[in-house]
């Protein structure tokens, strides 16, 4: 079964709070702001593909359970 747009969001808020993490920690450590990750978890906005990879490495997770 396909990931949706909220499953890639909600695989990347719970790989994000396993971690310990606040969306603020994850935003600057990727470069980001805070809202931007609230949107991408959220399914309002799609990252770039630098961006993606940057999440995807410090959360663990593969880059295609981040963002659309």
């Amino acid at each position: 079964m396909a990931k949706t747009k909220n499953n890639r969001g909600q695989a990347m808020r719970e790989a994000r709070k396993r971690l310990g993490l606040t969306q603020l920690d994850l935003a600057e450590r990727v470069g980001c702001s805070e809202s931007l990750v609230t949107k991408i978890e959220t399914g309002r906005a799609t990252p770039e593909q630098r961006l993606k990879e940057a999440i995807s490495r410090e959360l663990g997770i593969p880059s295609w359970e981040v963002g659309v």
